[in-house]
């Protein structure tokens, strides 16, 4: 198996576990179609380590609109405002399970901060790239592993 393969892998792995065991989505699955556009908002981490890149989640509003309330179940103001930092959190359970089974294949990364709207590697020409969509009881999402793997060349 490549790395490419492995990566997608355990990647979709990682979003499956988050989304069954915290999030309590039992239908969570990969669709092979895009769930967002260009205009939705986003999160991004960015890894370093034995592997350069980062991780990118485009969520269309809808889908953090439904996250937001699931998280916020009691509130009754404008749930907009805490999109960052549920997208956010969402990116962070989801990089840090990545990250956890990486290191089984020898991986030793540190995520960055979870940054809302901003992109943090200007130039990805010269990066691998895995798309990966999905869709979930709270809508679909999609997730852009941008990498540049030092390891296991």
């Amino acid at each position: 198996m490549n790395n490419y393969e492995r990566y997608t892998r355990i990647l979709a792995r990682s979003v499956d576990h988050i989304f069954k065991n915290f999030l309590h989505d039992p239908d969570i699955k990969e669709v092979f179609e895009s769930q967002s556009n260009q205009n939705d908002p986003r999160v991004t981490i960015e890894l370093n380590g034995t592997m350069k890149g980062e991780l990118i989640i485009n969520f269309p509003e809808s889908t953090l609109q439904q996250l937001t309330k699931n998280f916020f179940a009691n509130t009754r103001t404008n749930v907009k405002k805490y999109y960052p930092d549920v997208a956010g959190e969402i990116a962070n359970l989801i990089t840090g399970t990545f990250i956890n089974q990486l290191q089984f294949i020898k991986h030793n990364l540190k995520p960055s901060p979870p940054e809302y709207n901003e992109e943090q590697i200007p130039l990805k020409t010269l990066f691998e790239n895995i798309n990966l969509s999905f869709q979930s009881r709270f809508g679909g999402f999609d997730i852009d592993f941008y990498y540049k793997d030092s390891l296991h060349r």
